[in-house]
């Protein structure tokens, strides 16, 4: 199966509209490194854990849900970023989205965008985020996620151990996108 995305929204007008593979995106010449965004699998959970624990994040449901995480890697296989999402019914919860320091907005909008595709294609309609950095409400609300209540949420995702323990954060923030 094949998406599209437009890169000249997220790298200016110089790019039109590239079609690549969901399951393998291979692109090249970013600050001079080769590096992907791929759908991660069982064989990459243990690098994962390991990334997210060095993140201080919770691994906990990685393991479940390790087929819904995208991951962004150098050409060694080095993590560079990842974003999960938990299903629940038609809708998602975004999680465990960490990047690497020195990364371009750009390169986290692409995971973005691989993440949102991924979505679409296993048919979520929408995705929640919970976040308790105020100053990420600002980037998510220009991504087009608009702040929702805790009553908001669907039911399916309220099950969710991973919604459970984010939301209990002081000043935790919750933001929806519909897809």
């Amino acid at each position: 199966m094949f998406c599209s995305i437009a890169f000249s929204y997220l790298l200016g007008s110089t790019f039109s509209i590239l079609s690549y593979p969901w399951s393998r995106i291979i692109l090249y010449g970013v600050i001079d490194m080769e590096w992907q965004i791929r759908q991660a699998d069982h064989g990459d959970l243990g690098k994962l854990e390991a990334f997210l624990t060095e993140a201080g994040i919770s691994s906990e449901g990685v393991e479940g849900s390790i087929s819904h995480f995208s991951v962004m890697e150098t050409d060694a296989g080095e993590l560079k970023a990842c974003l999960g999402v938990e299903c629940a019914g038609q809708a998602g919860l975004l999680r465990s989205f960490v990047v690497s320091p020195k990364m371009s907005e750009q390169e986290v909008m692409l995971l973005f965008d691989s993440a949102f595709s991924a979505a679409k294609i296993n048919e979520l309609r929408e995705l929640y985020l919970v976040t308790n950095k105020m100053s990420a409400v600002s980037f998510f609300s220009r991504m087009g996620f608009e702040i929702v209540g805790r009553l908001d949420l669907p039911d399916a995702l309220l099950g969710k151990s991973h919604l459970k323990q984010v939301v209990t954060v002081d000043n935790s923030a919750i933001m929806k996108i519909i897809l």
